[in-house]
C-alpha cells in the first residue's frame, strides 16, 4: 500500500527531476503515484509484466532520490515554504492599530505578495 507521504514526496520529486528520467519510467511513476494505479493496472496499460511495472518504479525511484540527494530542490522548496509561511503568521500578529495608514498598507501588500508567493510554490 502506497503511504500518503510517500505519495506527496514521490509527486514532488516527479514535478523537480521527472524530466531527468527516460520516458518510460516517468510515464510508469506517473501512472502510479498520480494515478494511482496498480501494478497490475499499469502492465495491462503499457504490456508489460507486473514486474516490469515494479522494476521501473524501483528505478525511477531510486534514480529520483539520487537526484535530490545530489541537487537538494525538493529540501530547499521545503525551507523556502516553510519560512514564508512564518512570515506570513507573523504578519498576521502584528498589531494593526499601533500602524500608520501607510505602514498597514505596506503590510497588507506584504502579506498579499507572501500568500501569492505560497501559493505558486
Amino acid at each position: 500500500m502506497k503511504l500518503q507521504q510517500d505519495m506527496y514526496e514521490m509527486g514532488m520529486l516527479m514535478d523537480f527531476y521527472g524530466s531527468l528520467l527516460t520516458e518510460n519510467t516517468l510515464e510508469v511513476m506517473e501512472m502510479y503515484y498520480n494515478e494511482d494505479m496498480s501494478l497490475a493496472e499499469i502492465g495491462e496499460a503499457l504490456h508489460i509484466s507486473r514486474q516490469g511495472a515494479h522494476s521501473f518504479i524501483t528505478k525511477g525511484k531510486q534514480q529520483l532520490q539520487e537526484f535530490e540527494s545530489k541537487l537538494g530542490l525538493f529540501e530547499k522548496f521545503k525551507k523556502i515554504r516553510a519560512q514564508l509561511e512564518e512570515l506570513q503568521t507573523e504578519c498576521g500578529i502584528i498589531d494593526r492599530a499601533a500602524l500608520s495608514k501607510y505602514e498597514a498598507g505596506l503590510l497588507d501588500s506584504m502579506q498579499s505578495r507572501i500568500s501569492d508567493m505560497i501559493s505558486e510554490l
